[in-house]
């Protein structure tokens, strides 16, 4: 059972990332002018646009990476960077005045989560795992 544990923790882990860049493309490529308007909306965070394609590129691929379960640690070291990051930016807009103290609450739990998942890596029908059991 603890095998199947592993594994859902990972793709809901995963999911928050995944669906909401998936998400996050959709409006891009519906909504005319969708990218000017994700620049400004990161903008209005204090967030530079140029951040805007970096930001898709690291969920859309860590996502993937955590949900097939391929190089998890690293996936998710890096996906924890990214929601720390996401929790400051959302700390120093709350203190600005900016009712967002609950996005940095939730940005920490899921950067919580995703460490945990760094220092246990090895969850059920992972990529990773069936790589490490080829090599015996």
């Amino acid at each position: 059972m603890k095998i199947f544990f592993g594994l859902i923790a990972r793709v809901l882990m995963a999911s928050i990332f995944l669906i909401g860049v998936l998400l996050l493309l959709n409006n891009l490529l519906t909504t005319p002018n969708g990218y000017g308007i994700y620049q400004d909306m990161l903008g209005a965070r204090g967030v530079p646009g140029i951040f805007a394609p970096i930001s898709i590129v690291v969920q859309l691929i860590g996502g993937i990476a955590l949900i097939l379960g391929y190089k998890t640690k690293v996936s998710a070291y890096v996906l924890s960077v990214y929601a720390l990051v996401w929790a400051l930016i959302y700390l120093l807009n709350s203190l600005a005045g900016q009712p967002l103290l609950l996005q940095v609450l939730q940005y920490l739990a899921i950067s919580g989560g995703l460490l945990h998942l760094a220092t246990n890596p090895n969850t059920g029908f992972s990529l990773d795992n069936i790589c490490a059991q080829k090599k015996k």
